[in-house]
């Protein structure tokens, strides 16, 4: 069966074309797949459902979004509140009915049939940390069991053990962490905790859940009571930023990471680490990345293939477990290239 690749795209801080572009994984015709989507609709996170590869969820600006027939029409599952804005998509690991798409400002979406119908959850009782950047927003969704983590851009990270009704914050850690002058970082705010609070993604695996920072990576092993920094800075020192963090389907000590200079940066690598982020080896060596690396894609249907995707509309891919890559550059007037999935 043929892999398909899917990129999200969003013209706010660049090109001018939004939108979800699919290839397959074999060649690099791109196709602009925007059936069904409201006008000017960003696309913040897409994913494949594990059993059926047809079927495409995107979480966006003007809602969340299905495909049943590979992207080629889309139809609104969750219309937003006034203001409000879709930013992640799981389908649950264990129990495939349940979706959840996480939301700016914070909130949470639950389905339990399928995407047929979506609850929204009580409002998480977290305060915003960094008040006046933005309002926070959930950037990843993760499973470990029974417990559910969700990633916050500029606002740490936070734990639900009943599947969203409620939240602990995960965070505190995260800011006793900054009053460390080497995780100090203060770009949108004069809070020098903004860094270790710019979390990106989180990804989880029995017993441990892992972030992606601006300041790094970092491990949780007591669900979120402490984190410790995995280190991959010491790789290279300007590539600590830290975008995305994934486990892979097929083993959940194995770990692809994105790192790079800065959001909007010059150069970015793909790590993989195969003992639960305690070493790490650079797994991009053929290619040349000119942007921030934002995300990293992963099948359970192949282990050999990779998708990643750099802010300025690169994409690499590798079907042979990284031991050489293609890059399959999105057409021209395409927005930043911001997620990536396969199936």
């Amino acid at each position: 069966m043929q892999t398909c690749v899917y990129v999200g795209a969003s013209s706010r801080t660049g090109g001018s074309i939004s939108g979800v572009f699919r290839r397959e994984a074999s060649n690099g015709a791109w196709q602009h797949l925007i059936d069904g989507f409201a006008d000017d609709t960003h696309v913040h996170a897409v994913t494949v459902h594990p059993d059926d590869p047809a079927v495409v969820y995107a979480a966006t600006s003007t809602g969340l979004y299905r495909s049943r027939h590979h992207g080629e029409h889309w139809t609104r599952l969750v219309e937003p509140v006034e203001g409000e804005q879709m930013w992640s998509v799981l389908v649950h690991p264990a129990d495939h009915r349940v979706i959840l798409t996480g939301c700016a400002p914070l909130a949470l979406y639950r389905s339990d049939n399928g995407g047929d119908v979506f609850c929204r959850m009580p409002q998480p009782a977290i305060g915003e940390r960094m008040v006046g950047c933005f309002p926070s927003r959930i950037m990843r969704l993760s499973v470990d069991g029974d417990t559910l983590f969700a990633a916050m851009e500029v606002n740490g990270a936070m734990r639900s053990d009943d599947g969203g009704a409620s939240w602990v914050d995960c965070s505190d850690p995260l800011v006793e962490l900054s009053k460390q002058p080497f995780y100090e970082s203060a770009l949108l705010s004069m809070d020098k905790a903004e860094g270790m609070l710019d979390v990106h993604a989180v990804c989880s695996a029995p017993g441990a859940a892992y972030l992606a920072l601006r300041m790094g990576l970092f491990r949780s092993l007591d669900r979120g009571a402490s984190w410790q920094d995995l280190g991959i800075g010491q790789h290279a020192a300007h590539l600590r930023y830290g975008r995305d963090i994934v486990a892979s389907p097929w083993d959940s000590t194995d770990l692809f990471a994105c790192v790079a200079d800065k959001a909007r940066g010059e150069s970015g690598r793909l790590y993989r680490s195969r003992d639960s982020g305690s070493t790490w080896a650079q797994v991009d060596h053929t290619v040349t990345i000119r942007t921030t690396l934002m995300a990293v894609g992963l099948t359970a249907v192949d282990r050999r293939q990779a998708h990643c995707v750099s802010r300025g509309g690169q994409t690499f891919s590798t079907l042979d477990d990284g031991a050489s890559w293609r890059e399959f550059s999105l057409p021209a007037g395409a927005g930043a290239a911001v997620a990536v999935a396969c199936g």
